[in-house]
């Protein structure tokens, strides 16, 4: 098989494939689609996690969630101060899903994402309706539904969701949204997936610390894919291919994300690393997801064209 059918056919698969269409599905629609409650959740990712869920590969299950502060942030305008026993960025889950082994490529599929009915960012609220957020009386914003937390169990030690590593966490990337693959090396079995901290808009670098943070619900598919590896995650969309680095010096993770997107060029094209290093000198776009947690987040992202797609 030629490697641009074998990224079409086994990497990418956009969420007009699944019969869903760019809006959310009515209710009629995802009747017979399992949901995943928000009521099991967690905030750290650790190997010995007990599964709240159970999914079959190529499953496809709706995710509830809810925003990042429940029970801190109300609809009414009320914001709390965290305690000990407060619950911060909780993430649906554990899901384990069936089949797959450490080591395995797990792909997700984010088929769609529906956000809530309201939001809030530095302590304001905001309405959302029809696909906007409305930012004022005479200012509103088009809505780009995101998860800013997906991810898996690191192999040892644990992972807290406020933060974002390897195995993916607390990314914060705009392009975690519909119509996104993310790409994950399963580090024990059954990945122990979660998901959460979904924001109806965020701009690159979350420079105030926050998105829109909404209660939402996310349709997945959970996919094993073959002939592709990374250590870090991927974010696979129609238009572009992106590779995600996280440390603490931001210099660092920008050449986290740049050097793995050079050895993906080279793994899925064939080229010689030099060749793959120009052509994402060329081409890639070196991205800032957040730069406001103690862990920082950067993203290489470079068109699909590059893969011959």
């Amino acid at each position: 098989m030629k490697r641009s059918n074998f990224l079409k056919s086994a990497l990418f698969v956009p969420a007009m494939a699944s019969g869903y269409n760019s809006f959310f599905p009515t209710a009629a629609e995802t009747s017979g689609i399992r949901r995943l409650k928000p009521d099991r959740r967690f905030t750290l990712w650790k190997p010995d996690m007990e599964p709240a869920y159970h999914v079959s590969l190529n499953e496809v299950v709706l995710v509830e969630m809810t925003h990042g502060m429940p029970g801190l942030v109300t609809r009414d305008g009320a914001f709390r101060d965290a305690g000990p026993e407060s619950i911060i960025n909780p993430q649906t889950g554990p899901i384990f899903i069936d089949g797959i082994e450490p080591g395995d490529m797990l792909a997700i599929d984010i088929l769609d994402i529906k956000a809530g009915d309201w939001g809030y960012c530095s302590r304001q609220i905001f309405e959302l309706k029809d696909g906007y957020v409305i930012f004022s009386k005479s200012l509103k914003l088009p809505m780009e539904p995101m998860l800013g937390c997906i991810g898996i169990s690191p192999a040892e030690g644990t992972l807290d969701t406020r933060a974002p590593g390897d195995t993916g966490g607390n990314m914060d990337c705009r392009n975690v949204r519909s119509g996104s693959t993310i790409v994950l090396k399963a580090r024990v079995k059954g990945a122990l997936a979660g998901m959460g901290d979904a924001h109806a808009l965020q701009g690159d670098g979350e420079i105030t610390g926050q998105g829109i943070e909404t209660d939402a619900e996310a349709i997945v598919r959970f996919r094993k894919i073959t002939g592709f590896s990374c250590d870090r995650p991927v974010i696979i969309r129609s238009d572009s291919f992106s590779t995600i680095g996280a440390h603490k010096d931001l210099e660092e993770a920008a050449w986290q994300a740049t050097d793995d997107m050079v050895k993906m060029v080279q793994q899925l094209t064939g080229r010689a690393e030099k060749e793959s290093r120009l052509l994402v000198g060329l081409t890639g776009l070196l991205r800032i997801n957040q730069i406001v947690d103690p862990t920082k987040g950067a993203r290489m992202e470079v068109p699909s064209w590059v893969f011959g797609i």
